[in-house]
């Protein structure tokens, strides 16, 4: 799955995760890739390798103009049906360039490329026909108005996420102290927004994925956020880890899987392939993790403390009238569902009573 920039987003959430086969357990046909273009991704400046793809080599010649390179590569993107391919090559030329964002290729089309930097753009390029994220290729992105690191296979943050922590920081008071817990952090962007905009807080973010546990740390730390963050591997099933077994918390956030388990293998080649499952498929209803939260909030919520979930559109009247049954023996109750920039329901409110 693609997301273009911050001032061009328009792609809604597509998809699941793949970390039911793991980093180090990606499909056999993709495993050398994988590797390359992460590999290579990591160092723009440095001389490419020489392709590995057998595809039709565009470096013909020893140099040629950001404007050319730009032209040509969307056109093949586009003849082979790669979404967003404007925003694909404009991102990597962006990264290959060290440019300040894909804004400034606008600035450079008549510059000249030489042929190292012909060769690392179309090693990225490869990536990218082989529908690999452009997140991954080019190993950052922006949430909000922080630049996050980005490693496969730990799940990419949608849009839609970003207007979450707006609608959460314009209910918050930023200025109390504040103990919030996230559920699922993936590269951390929720827990690491949310503290930035509150200096008094601290938060605790745990998630099933050691992958994903390293990214949080490692973003949490070019930040300079890392004091305020302890993180936790562990799956939830019924409850925390046992180290959080007597603590409460002022707020629960999470963007957890809700997508059913029959719709994994809907999903777009981007997110199949190379995200990992396990942070999108909700099992049969969508729900599992969702009620398996709402279990946690239930027992680990301070008094008036809120629960904040993004979910799938369908799901607020559902989780509503589950409450509406089993809220109070929770102590749980239903505020409010919001909708997101697509005007689908896909946040809900839910109070400790």
């Amino acid at each position: 799955m693609l997301l273009s920039s911050s001032s061009t987003r328009v792609a809604a959430r597509m998809g699941v995760k793949m970390l039911a086969r793991g980093i180090g357990q990606t499909d056999h046909h993709h495993r050398p890739l994988l590797q390359l273009c992460c590999a290579s991704s990591t160092s723009a400046g440095s001389t490419a390798p020489t392709s590995l793809f057998s595809a039709t080599n565009t470096t013909t010649t020893t140099t040629s103009t950001v404007r050319g390179t730009q032209e040509r590569w969307m056109q093949r993107f586009e003849s082979e049906s790669i979404p967003e391919p404007e925003t694909s090559i404009v991102n990597i030329i962006a990264h290959v360039l060290d440019l300040s964002g894909p804004g400034e290729v606008g600035n450079h089309q008549n510059s000249a490329l030489n042929e190292a930097q012909m060769a690392k753009i179309e090693q990225l390029c490869q990536c990218r026909l082989a529908r690999m994220p452009i997140q991954y290729i080019v190993r950052e992105w922006d949430f909000r108005d922080l630049t996050l690191k980005m490693v496969p296979p730990v799940f990419i943050p949608r849009p839609e996420t970003e207007e979450l922590v707006e609608l959460i920081l314009q209910q918050m008071d930023t200025q109390r102290e504040t103990l919030f817990l996230e559920i699922g952090c993936g590269t951390g962007a929720i827990s690491l927004s949310l503290l930035k905009h509150a200096p008094k807080s601290s938060a605790i973010a745990i998630d099933q994925s050691r992958y994903a546990c390293e990214l949080t740390r490692e973003n949490a730390e070019t930040v300079g956020l890392h004091e305020r963050l302890r993180i936790f591997k562990h799956k939830v099933v019924d409850d925390l880890p046992a180290e959080l077994g007597g603590q409460k918390f002022d707020m629960i956030v999470s963007n957890p899987p809700y997508v059913p388990s029959v719709l994994i293998p809907t999903l777009d080649p981007e997110v199949k392939i190379y995200e990992d499952l396990r942070a999108l498929d909700g099992g049969n209803d969508g729900l599992t993790v969702i009620k398996a939260i709402l279990r946690i909030a239930g027992r680990h919520l301070a008094k008036d403390g809120v629960l904040w979930l993004e979910v799938d559109s369908a799901h607020p009247p559902i989780i509503e009238e589950f409450l509406s049954k089993h809220g109070e023996l929770m102590g749980l109750r239903f505020l409010a569902s919001y909708k997101d920039l697509f005007q689908k329901d896909r946040f809900v409110e839910i109070a400790k009573l």
